[in-house]
């Protein structure tokens, strides 16, 4: 029974539709769009934005189990990550120095434009909004660390009805609050405490500042999507909360 449940999750992902954009500034990014097995005439949309020096891949299972549950999910490479390199034609990458990652963010956020993340990822909502079986009344947003940080100004904007921030990064802090001083939008907030990029303080601030915010902390030193195994819970009890 394992393997048969295996092998039926991978073939899931095997039909993903492939989607691209390409930026203002001439960046072509790639995202990937998967349906659930169970055929609707509309379909509730989940965006996954990954944190930084990763891809859309690290969703993979978590986008699986929201498939399963009858949504469909865009999974997306930010602009200078995985597939998404283009810039006019140039490869534009982030920093591969992981050791040293404050470093390599500030050197990528410069070469890369992480401060236009946030409008890459409402041109893809403006993208899945031609999809006809989408429902993007019924849109959840989901981003890990640099991802997080990026997904909160969108909440005024495309009024999604719950937000997810892992290890929550910075970004544009004036969008940022003001996002979460005016959007009623249900947000989850989780961190590490021992979180070693801070992102426990951001979670905490954030939370508060938030019109309907929740705070997950938990005894860990980790960051990003590391932490889902032990959060995937409060997560589930959230979405069945605030989508019921």
């Amino acid at each position: 029974m394992p393997v048969i449940i295996f092998l039926f999750l991978t073939c899931m992902s095997l039909f993903a539709k492939e989607m691209t954009i390409t930026s203002e500034d001439g960046f072509v990014m790639h995202g990937w769009l998967d349906y659930p097995t169970q055929k609707k005439a509309h379909y509730p949309i989940v965006l996954l934005a990954h944190q930084f020096g990763a891809d859309h891949t690290i969703w993979k299972e978590m986008a699986q189990d929201f498939n399963q549950k009858g949504y469909a999910t865009l999974m997306v490479d930010l602009r200078g990550h995985g597939t998404s390199i283009l810039k006019n034609g140039i490869a534009t990458k982030v920093s591969a120095d992981i050791d040293n990652i404050a470093s390599a963010f500030e050197e990528s956020r410069k070469s890369v434009g992480f401060e236009k993340i946030t409008s890459d990822l409402s041109q893809w909502l403006n993208r899945l909004s031609g999809e006809k079986e989408i429902d993007m009344h019924k849109l959840i947003l989901v981003g890990s660390s640099l991802g997080a940080g990026a997904i909160i100004p969108l909440m005024v904007e495309a009024d999604p009805i719950a937000l997810i921030a892992l290890s929550p990064g910075g970004g544009d802090e004036e969008a940022i609050k003001t996002s979460l001083m005016y959007s009623e939008t249900p947000s989850l907030f989780i961190a590490g405490k021992d979180d070693p990029l801070g992102a426990q303080e951001r979670a905490i601030e954030y939370t508060k500042e938030a019109l309907r915010g929740s705070l997950v902390l938990i005894s860990s030193d980790g960051h990003g999507v590391v932490l889902l195994p032990r959060v995937k819970p409060y997560i589930d009890g959230f979405l069945k909360l605030v989508t019921k």
